[in-house]
């Protein structure tokens, strides 16, 4: 598995639009990512709510911070973003994100990503993304060598 610290190393230390979302790692596992975000006022949009593009940043980039931590290298692909938007966050609320990687072949990576309100647990969006590895298998930095073995399934709670 890729460490923690070299996929922060890969995301982070490189200025680009990742670095606006700010957001604080909680956790980490195989396959799995948890984040924390304080939403500030550029996270939001003239309702001065959560903005709905910004959640659909955070399941493309966490889906792949997730499926990253399999091994798979960073030149990955999005070929299906999907968001269900469930309840709204405003300036000054705290974010949990947990993103999942639930099946890693040898052509595809599939997430899971569910995003709630820290203070009360409300589920605020939930989203899927499916990312294309195919042209990247033989990276030599690549981890990820069982091409005929899919990683294990686990439950986001």
């Amino acid at each position: 598995m890729a460490s923690t610290e070299k996929l922060i190393e890969r995301f982070w230390l490189v200025k680009s639009f990742n670095n606006f979302l700010r957001m604080i790692i909680t956790d980490s596992a195989d396959g799995k990512f948890s984040f924390e975000i304080p939403i500030q006022e550029y996270h939001l949009n003239a309702s001065k709510s959560l903005h709905g593009g910004m959640i659909a940043s955070l399941v493309d980039f966490c889906g792949v911070i997730a499926s990253t931590s399999k091994g798979v290298r960073l030149t990955t692909l999005s070929t299906d973003l999907n968001v269900s938007y469930v309840a709204s966050a405003r300036y000054g609320d705290t974010i949990l994100v947990n993103a999942e990687c639930v099946k890693l072949d040898k052509t595809f990576a599939f997430t899971a990503v569910k995003v709630h309100n820290k203070a009360d647990g409300r589920l605020i969006a939930q989203g899927r993304l499916t990312l294309l590895v195919t042209s990247i298998l033989n990276d030599p930095e690549n981890e990820f060598k069982n091409e005929n073995e899919s990683c294990k399934i686990y439950l986001i709670k």
